[in-house]
């Protein structure tokens, strides 16, 4: 990796990261339209005059919102006609068990996984020759390769392991 492509991932890294350490609140019942909207006082016709559309406008909107097929186009337009702004981001998942917090707990993650792939097919190998490895230099070999693989990641790094051995 050319030196400024690695300055841009580790810039958007930070980005993405200070994002996921923000307090996201969860989507309010209704969607976010509609909590924005009566959060405001403002009816469902004066959005639609304000969106410029038909008097069902916003309610289309809302319910297309809600069933997770609006656009982000038309959910922009929803929330600058109400004076607002959209915020969008994908930030790395915290709120699950065992979920990671930062990208780099994705990467390390996504190794470790990686380096328990390809171990696991060596060590088949390894048994029908009788050479395994104990305990200890198995898990000595899984750090090894999960530090290569984060320091330099192959190109199906992120690839699920059925495809990435088709590759």
């Amino acid at each position: 990796m050319g030196s400024s492509n690695a300055i841009e991932q580790q810039q958007l890294r930070q980005k993405l990261n200070s994002a996921a350490e923000l307090q996201w609140p969860s989507q309010p019942r209704g969607g976010w339209i509609r909590a924005s909207r009566k959060a405001l006082g403002m009816s469902g016709a004066a959005l639609s005059a304000r969106l410029g559309g038909s008097r069902t406008r916003a309610a289309n909107l809302e319910r297309y919102e809600q069933q997770e097929s609006l656009s982000l186009r038309n959910l922009r337009k929803a929330a600058e006609a109400m004076g607002c702004q959209l915020v969008y981001a994908i930030v790395p998942a915290t709120d699950n068990p065992g979920s990671a917090a930062t990208v780099e707990d994705l990467i390390t993650a996504q190794a470790e996984l990686k380096a328990r792939e390809l171990l696991a097919q060596v060590s088949g190998h390894m048994a029908l020759e009788a050479q395994q490895l104990s305990d200890a230099n198995m898990k000595a070999e899984l750090q090894r390769l999960q530090k290569e693989l984060i320091q330099k990641p192959p190109r199906n790094f992120w690839h699920p392991a059925d495809k990435a051995q088709k590759k």
